[in-house]
């Protein structure tokens, strides 16, 4: 391996290890290449100083490289040290070779081994009390030796440092419907986007494309997947790992037995509205193999070893679960090329699980109508059908907090509706929105989870009443803003208080952008 010198500015020594070269940025840090004082290769993360600065980060900081030890050496990037003091950085096993972002599509044995070595990572990673949360191709490293991952857990550490600024962390086309709602993300979640991957290795395009990251979102969230022509049986397999109520997905080591050919995905009932056969085209909908039902975590999974790039049953262990769907253990900190933050009005961390939404709609990138993010149905639809382009300011303060009545306050049960807001997110252009910019009503909670009733209002025309349950985070109805220029966009929270949100919308001329 050649050992280019350090470029200008660059420092020479980071802790004992002589630093080589920069290998990689992203929005948690700098990665170099260093040599540990025995002379073998190591990866160095610099984490970032705005998120290394804050105390609660350095807590969880500590926490997590303590669980990231803990992971089994089955295709993983081990931790090999890290350091709190000054700038926090980790160091890992250097491994030499492109991600799979950069090698391109898999196909046959080679996306079969891909497949089967991500499992085992996950598997170990999930054994250890560990929640990846940012698992993508960018986190996989072809290395001489087989696949490799690396930067489990520390996307909770920079998640937690970034809560005081509002923001979810995670990369869009590869993130659960539950951690893209900001709802509480567990092992299920990576169990999404190694189902995602693997389609994105399989096909070049992720199930949910990587376009518009508004587009993106409301796929994840209302769409089934687009599994191109993947194969039988990953084709089943992976299909399964995508479902949208985490509970519903199968635990890793499960995945990873069946990959093996310990089992085929049993029956169940299928999905509400079943996807359509594979087509012949590049990115076409599933077969409709029936839908998992969750099953026991306590099983004999496989543990592989992944040499000279070939996969070999090293032994099976017993890998009791210690998780149940939808709860978490102990994230661990690795190096990370960074996740894709994505912008909200205040952190939702409730553990509602997201409903199943229906058939695909025309237009893949609008959101189901009339549902918010937690699934929640309206009770009378709203009757419109293209994309919200919302824009602008608060400019009305919230009503009067009408007194509960006796139903109300048994519905709450010792919870209420906090804090209530409304934030647009897209583009603005100058003084208007462009056409896909999102709109969201955003409700908090007091004491425990709360039943509560809102309806969305446009230049004041009623869309219709939806229930849902606090915290949440709802979205304006596809096609309330049918034209550009201002609109008056009222969200209402209608039980069991009364709080009114307003925002003036101005949207963009769509011949100018």
């Amino acid at each position: 391996m050649t050992q280019e010198p350090g470029e200008p500015g660059e420092p020479s020594l980071i802790g004992p290890y002589r630093i080589v070269r920069k290998v990689g940025e992203g929005g948690q840090g700098v990665v170099y290449l260093g040599t540990a004082p025995d002379g073998r290769p190591v990866a160095v993360k610099v984490l970032r100083e705005d998120v290394a600065g804050d105390d609660r980060f350095a807590k969880e900081f500590a926490k997590e490289i303590a669980a990231a030890r803990r992971v089994e050496p089955f295709c993983i990037a081990q931790v090999l040290d890290a350091s709190l003091g000054g700038r926090p950085y980790i160091v890992t096993e250097y491994v030499e070779g492109p991600s799979l972002q950069q090698a391109g599509r898999h196909t046959g044995a080679d996306l079969q081994r891909l497949a089967v070595a991500t499992a085992t990572a996950l598997a170990a990673i999930h054994r250890a009390g560990v929640v990846h949360r940012d698992f993508k191709p960018a986190n996989v490293l072809l290395g001489r030796d087989g696949p490799r991952v690396i930067d489990f857990g520390i996307a909770r550490t920079i998640d937690a440092a970034l809560t005081v600024t509002s923001s979810i962390v995670g990369t869009p086309a590869y993130m659960a419907p539950e951690q893209i709602a900001g709802q509480h993300v567990g092992p299920a979640a990576d169990v999404f986007a190694w189902a995602s991957v693997i389609v994105s290795a399989a096909t070049g395009t992720p199930p949910f494309g990587n376009d518009s990251m508004p587009a993106v979102l409301r796929r994840v969230l209302h769409d089934e997947p687009q599994l191109g022509d993947l194969p039988q049986p990953l084709r089943s397999i992976v299909y399964n790992c995508l479902a949208k109520d985490p509970a519903l997905r199968p635990a890793m080591q499960d995945v990873l037995f069946q990959l093996i050919g310990g089992h085929a995905p049993p029956p169940s009932p299928p999905r509400r509205h079943a996807p359509p056969p594979l087509a012949p085209r590049r990115h076409a909908p599933p077969a409709s193999p029936p839908r998992r039902t969750a099953t026991p975590r306590s099983r004999r999974g496989a543990v592989l070893l992944v040499t000279g790039g070939a996969v070999v049953a090293a032994a099976v262990v017993w890998l009791p679960s210690t998780f149940q769907p939808g709860i978490t253990g102990r994230p661990a900190a690795l190096p990370s090329s960074g996740p894709t933050p994505i912008t909200t009005d205040e952190p939702i961390t409730t553990k509602t699980k997201v409903k199943q939404s229906g058939k695909p709609t025309r237009t893949p990138s609008r959101p189901a109508r009339g549902r918010d993010e937690t699934g929640a149905r309206p009770t009378r639809s709203p009757g419109a059908t293209s994309a919200p382009s919302p824009s602008a300011k608060p400019t009305s303060a919230p009503n009067a907090k009408a007194a509960p009545s006796p139903s109300a306050k048994r519905a709450t049960a010792g919870g209420g509706v906090g804090s209530v807001s409304v934030r647009p997110e897209g583009v603005k252009l100058g003084d208007c929105w462009r056409q896909d910019v999102i709109l969201y009503g955003i409700v908090g909670r007091t004491g425990a989870r709360t039943e509560f009733t809102y309806r969305w209002l446009v230049d004041g025309q009623d869309l219709g009443r939806t229930v849902s349950t606090t915290p949440a985070k709802t979205v304006l109805p596809a096609g309330s803003l049918k034209t550009s220029g201002p609109h008056r966009v009222v969200f209402r929270v209608i039980t069991p208080v009364s709080i009114q949100r307003t925002l003036t919308v101005n949207l963009c001329d769509f011949d100018k952008f």
